[in-house]
């Protein structure tokens, strides 16, 4: 019965080993490519997210020294690597899996394309592939801005993406672009994203009711869906059209996930009183363990032995 446990432990282990060793990328991601060239700049950018972000685990690229997991973070220097497309590894930066954390939050797509710039750098014989230039209305070295406003009688939020281009100021159409509102434990996201018209707006439907601060201001973020192609830009703007909520903020009153200043009363004695005992009993020891060394040394006289 005993061995029978074992085989089967043993059994469940090595299929998760042997799970985690399958990284498996959808084929949809496998082939996405930087819309920008690899440069010695973007390598050294991405050195130094490297070292902060992932040297603990893969180790310095080309002297194999990750550390000991199972499956192993592996060199990036190495074929592990290498075999990959840059899809492939854009994919496992991002989303991660098991022991390697994702970077989603973490890294933007530039960020995360820098690194790859800097991995690619051990890798003899590579040759990058470059994603065609999507067509825009934006002039080249021209810089991108967005503005946040609303409409009350249409209910909709609007976007707007401009192209400054020599003092020009140029609508940009065709561009995809989100908005989030920002609560208690993240960002909401609002309507589904919408594309710039030709005059550079794009329209995204409001929920009047949904709850602001006292006055009934909302913190609204407005992105572009492909940050690759035109950057991580966004516009944060706090616009009163949301519903005034005069209700106490979450982390107001004591609660169990709230700060220690505002914890429960009973849980900090709780703890206090915990604390206390557990060094009680290990001062008890000492003193006791104490006594005995010292009754060990006293001398013993023949009276007071006795002979089993």
């Amino acid at each position: 019965m005993k061995n029978y446990i074992l085989l089967i432990i043993g059994f469940v282990i090595s299929t998760g080993v042997y799970a985690q060793g399958e990284w498996i990328v959808p084929a949809d991601k496998k082939g996405k490519l930087s819309t920008v060239t690899f440069s010695s700049s973007m390598e050294k950018l991405g050195a130094d997210i490297f070292k902060n972000n992932c040297v603990s685990c893969h180790g310095t690229p080309g002297q194999n020294n990750p550390i000991p997991l199972m499956p192993s973070p592996g060199d990036p220097a190495g074929s592990k690597f290498s075999d990959n497309t840059d899809g492939e590894l854009y994919y496992k930066i991002q989303e991660g899996r098991v022991t390697m954390p994702s970077f989603k939050s973490a890294l933007s797509a530039t960020d995360t394309w820098n690194v790859i710039a800097y991995i690619r750098s051990f890798h003899k014989g590579y040759k990058q592939e470059v994603a065609a230039k999507v067509e825009t209305n934006i002039p080249e070295g021209a810089t991108l801005a967005m503005d946040l406003s609303y409409d009350a009688d249409a209910k909709k939020v609007f976007v707007k993406v401009i192209a400054n281009n020599e003092g020009e100021q140029i609508p940009v159409a065709g561009v995809d672009v989100k908005i989030v509102a920002k609560r208690y434990f993240g960002q909401l996201p609002i309507g589904e994203p919408k594309a710039t018209d030709g005059n550079g707006i794009a329209n995204i439907d409001w929920n009047d009711e949904l709850p602001g601060d006292s006055i009934g201001n909302v913190a609204l973020t407005a992105s572009f869906v492909d940050t690759e192609n035109y950057g991580d830009l966004t516009v944060a703007k706090d616009l009163k059209i949301a519903v005034a909520t005069n209700k106490p903020a979450l982390n107001a009153e004591r609660a169990m996930w709230n700060t220690v200043k505002k914890a429960p009363l009973w849980i900090l004695f709780s703890y206090l009183g915990g604390v206390i005992t557990v060094w009680f009993f290990i001062i008890y020891v000492a003193l006791s363990l104490k006594k005995i060394f010292a009754l060990g040394k006293d001398e013993v006289s023949d009276e007071e032995q006795v002979i089993y």
